[in-house]
């Protein structure tokens, strides 16, 4: 039997509805920044003169730049660069942008043992603490070994089925890799059963949900910061 030609492909599927939301949440922050780059300064310079507003205007503009810029150059400039699917196959992990072109991979032939315990386990990141990453050691275009931490996440879509590509890619290095240890916390960290590789869904996390309140609420502020600022010019 080929293992290969028998082991299943599978893509990322996208929660609609989050994607959405995320799009205009992020909208609806780069606006009111954009706006508070241009209204600030010049209502500031129309109501006390441009000498006395020179320094501020100068310093907010900076300010808003330094959060403009990459958002720019990141949605807007290299949006089409950007991963916009997530594959798991027979040759690993792939990440694919809408041209349908491979921006980043993690194959099962380039993974190395971590010269630890285990080779593959899962970190939080500092500050993060909604959902581990993966890590795994890999060999990287230099023939250095590297540590990679994989991110199921896509820019600019809500991947519902995280879990799942997770479950998927672990699986293939099982299946291609038995030689790599994998830590058996990884395996309850995203509740993947090792005998039939399903994911016993829990829904979104607390942390998920953690996420998304903040959003919202960073988005209010600047709303209101806006609206207040509108008030006071009247």
């Amino acid at each position: 039997m080929n293992t290969e030609s028998s082991f299943q492909r599978i893509e990322s599927s996208t929660n609609k509805f989050m994607t959405i939301v995320l799009n205009v949440l992020f909208f609806v922050i780069f606006i009111p920044f954009a706006l508070l780059f241009v209204l600030v300064p010049a209502y500031g310079i129309y109501t006390r003169g441009f000498e006395t507003m020179l320094y501020p205007t100068l310093a907010i503009w900076g300010i808003l730049l330094i959060i403009l810029i990459p958002s720019i150059r990141i949605y807007m400039i290299k949006r089409k660069k950007l991963a916009h699917k997530i594959v798991v196959d027979e040759t690993g992990l792939l990440f694919y942008n809408s041209r349908n072109e491979i921006t980043d991979q993690i194959l099962y032939t380039e993974l190395r043992s971590s010269k630890q315990n285990f080779d593959i386990y899962t970190v939080n990141p500092v500050g993060s603490g909604i959902a581990p990453l993966l890590e795994v050691t890999v060999l990287s275009g230099k023939k250095e070994e590297i540590a990679r931490r994989i991110d199921m996440n896509l820019p600019l879509k809500v991947v519902k089925d995280k879990s799942m590509l997770y479950a998927h890619f672990l699986h293939g290095i099982v299946t291609f890799r038995p030689d790599l240890k994998i830590d058996p916390l990884v395996f309850r960290s995203y509740s993947i059963d090792t005998e039939t590789w399903k994911v016993n869904s829990k829904g979104v996390s607390t942390g998920g949900w953690l996420l998304m309140l903040a959003a919202l609420v960073i988005t209010a502020i600047i709303c209101g910061f806006v609206f207040l600022l509108t008030e006071t010019k009247h």
